[in-house]
């Protein structure tokens, strides 16, 4: 039987925070599993930094979109689409970084599940383990917040000519969150 890797996501429009003045990027993508169908922000930051959300479309008035569960047993095609919306970015900017927030899971969600002692979120240890396997050191330094479950990926190429540095990101970083910074293997 074929397993479908990631579903195509599609450019929707581009819009400016107007708090922020940041840009912010929409995508789509839709599951054929569930016929879900998954909003990608791509939130634009200075030094071609870009920070990804991403959520099922049924629940984007919810405060917990980021949050909850669909229970549709496809965490991996979902996730694979959301870093195709990565790469797009990076086969047009070769120098971009990416981060992102791994929202806490939901009480209701963890309510009498182990979690062996590991450190953040089930979310975030499965990006983290996601991220790991398709990315190496030599395209992305990637360092994690566990206590904040903040995942960067620093662009190497950008590190070794001194265009950003870990500790310039993470003053920024810790502007809006509080947090110790690890990288990983």
């Amino acid at each position: 039987m074929y397993r479908q890797e990631f579903y195509k996501p599609r450019f929707i429009m581009r819009s400016t925070d107007p708090g922020s003045l940041r840009i912010i990027d929409l995508w789509t993508f839709r599951s054929t599993k569930s016929n879900k169908r998954y909003i990608v922000e791509v939130e634009g930051f200075e030094d071609d930094f870009y920070g990804l959300k991403f959520y099922w479309k049924g629940v984007e008035k919810s405060k917990h979109r980021y949050s909850l569960l669909t229970n549709d047993f496809e965490p991996r095609v979902i996730l694979r689409s959301c870093i195709e919306v990565m790469l797009d970015y990076y086969r047009r900017q070769p120098l971009v970084s990416f981060g992102f927030v791994a929202a806490p899971d939901l009480e209701e969600d963890v309510a009498g599940k182990n979690i062996d002692g590991e450190c953040g979120s089930r979310r975030f240890r499965f990006y983290r383990r996601i991220m790991i396997s398709l990315f190496g050191p030599e395209t992305f330094c990637q360092v994690s917040d566990t206590t904040n479950t903040i995942y960067l990926m620093v662009n190497s190429r950008q590190l070794s000519t001194g265009a950003v540095s870990l500790k310039k990101i993470e003053e920024k970083l810790n502007q809006t969150y509080d947090g110790d910074y690890v990288v990983e293997p």
